[in-house]
C-alpha cells in the first residue's frame, strides 16, 4: 500500500490546571500532528509533542524536520516499514520525537492493512500474544496534603492500584508530608510511585529515600540529575527504595549506558524520547535480557502518541508494571476522544491500527496555523 499525500499540522494542547514537576510548571504542551494517506484514504497516523529535560528538540524542529522528511514518504510502500525507518533514522539522528510521529503513522498503517491493532501486530511477529488492556498509574498533581488525600482517595475508588506524585518540587519535609498523607489515605495495599524528574543532588536523594522509605514507596523516577549515572548506580545499589531512570534513559544509547552500568531497577520508556515503537521495543528487550524492568509512560501528549504508546506496552512481554498512560483528564481537548481508564486499567481498541484517528473538528479547535501537504508532483 503506497502513500499518496503526507499532511502536517501544528496544535496546542491545554492542560485543566498546570502541572508542577522539579523541572517547573507545565501548562500547554504543543505538538505537530502527521497522517498518511493512500489513494482509498487515510492509512496511518502519528504525533511529535516533545517535551523540555528529555533530550527532545524543541517542537520548531519537529516541524522543520517532519517537513524535510515529509516529501520522501510519498510514493513509499507502507509494508517496507524497516527500510523506511531505517532512512528516517539516518535523516534526522537528533530528531527523536519527529522520528516516533513517523514510526507510529508507519506502524498505524502497516497494521491496518493486516486488520490487526498494533500490538497484536508487534506480538504476533515475536511469537506472542498482546494483552488486551494495560494497568496504569493515577497522577496525582496536587500540592496541598489535602488535596492530595482527596485525589488518592478517588483514585482508589475508581480501581487504581498505583498512585504516582510528584517530588522534590520542594524541601523534603513537604514531600514527606504530602506522600504520608497519600499513604494515610489509600492505605497499604495501594503502590505509591514518586517522581523526582532529577530534583535532588546525590546527599538530599539519599536522605530522601531513607526518610521515605517507610511509607513502602514502589519506586522513585529519577532521583538525580539525569547526566550522574553513578550517583544513579549508587543510589540503586545503597537504597531500600527501588529506582527507575526516567531522563537517564532517553534514547538507545543513553538506556544502554543505564543497562550497562546497571544504574537503575527499572526504566521508564517514553516513545518521544526513544524515536518510536520499534527503538522502544529494542530497548526493552535489552533490559529484559539484563534483568531491568520497563514501564511506559505519556510524556503530556495528545490522544495519538498516547494511543501508539498504549499499543507498545501492550506488546511488551513479561510483567509488566502500572504505565502511566492515563493522563488524557489532564488535558482540556485533544487530538480525538479515547476511552479513559476503567478500574484502573485501560483497555485496547477494537479497531485496527493504533485504534484512534484524529477528528477534524478538534484539530480545527486546537490547530496552530495552516496545514502542510506533500504528495506526488510537489506540496
Amino acid at each position: 500500500m503506497k502513500i499518496r499525500r503526507v499532511a502536517l499540522a501544528r496544535f496546542r494542547l491545554a492542560l485543566r490546571e498546570p502541572l508542577v514537576t522539579a523541572a517547573g510548571r507545565i501548562g500547554e504542551r504543543e505538538g505537530v500532528l502527521v497522517r498518511l494517506y493512500g489513494s482509498a484514504g487515510a492509512l496511518g497516523a502519528g504525533e511529535a509533542t516533545p517535551i523540555a529535560g528529555f533530550e527532545m528538540e524543541r517542537v520548531d524542529e519537529s516541524w522543520e524536520t517532519l517537513v524535510a522528511l515529509a516529501p520522501r514518504l510519498v510514493g513509499e510502500d507502507v509494508r517496507d516499514l524497516e527500510a523506511i525507518l531505517d532512512g528516517v533514522e539516518t535523516s534526522a539522528p537528533q530528531a527523536p520525537c519527529a522520528r516516533s510521529a513517523l514510526d507510529a503513522a508507519l506502524h498505524d498503517a502497516a497494521a491496518r492493512i493486516e486488520g490487526r491493532t498494533v500490538a497484536a501486530w508487534l506480538a504476533v511477529r515475536r511469537g506472542r500474544r498482546a494483552r488486551r488492556s494495560v494497568r496504569v498509574n493515577a497522577l496525582l498533581g496536587a500540592r496541598d496534603p489535602e488535596r492530595l488525600a482527596a485525589a488518592a482517595a478517588r483514585a482508589v475508588a475508581e480501581g487504581f492500584e498505583t498512585l504516582k506524585l510528584k517530588v522534590s518540587g520542594s524541601c523534603i519535609e513537604d514531600d514527606v508530608e504530602r506522600v504520608r498523607a497519600v499513604r494515610r489515605t489509600a492505605g497499604r495495599r495501594a503502590r505509591l510511585r514518586l517522581d523526582a524528574n532529577g530534583g535532588w543532588k546525590e546527599e538530599e536523594a539519599r536522605d530522601a529515600l531513607a526518610r521515605l522509605a517507610p511509607f513502602e514507596i514502589e519506586l522513585v523516577e529519577q532521583p538525580v540529575d539525569a547526566n550522574d549515572l553513578a550517583a544513579l548506580a549508587r543510589l540503586r545499589a545503597e537504597s531500600a527504595v527501588r529506582v527507575a531512570a526516567d531522563e537517564s534513559a532517553a534514547g538507545l544509547s543513553r538506556a544502554a549506558r543505564v543497562i550497562t552500568l546497571r544504574a537503575a531497577d527499572a526504566i521508564c520508556i517514553k516513545l518521544g524520547a526513544c524515536g518510536g515503537i520499534r527503538p522502544a521495543l529494542q530497548l526493552a528487550e535489552h533490559a529484559a535480557a539484563a534483568g531491568i524492568g520497563v514501564f511506559v509512560t505519556s510524556g503530556l501528549d495528545g490522544a495519538i502518541a498516547r494511543a501508539a504508546a498504549l499499543q507498545l506496552a501492550a506488546a511488551l512481554p513479561g510483567p509488566l508494571p502500572a504505565c502511566g498512560l492515563a493522563t488524557g483528564d489532564l488535558l482540556r481537548d485533544d487530538l480525538a476522544a479515547c476511552p479513559g481508564p476503567v478500574r484502573g486499567a485501560l483497555v485496547l481498541p477494537r479497531a485496527t491500527g493504533l485504534g484512534v484517528s484524529p477528528a477534524a473538528a478538534a484539530l480545527a479547535r486546537i490547530g496552530v496555523g495552516p496545514e502542510v501537504e506533500f504528495e506526488a508532483g510537489g506540496a
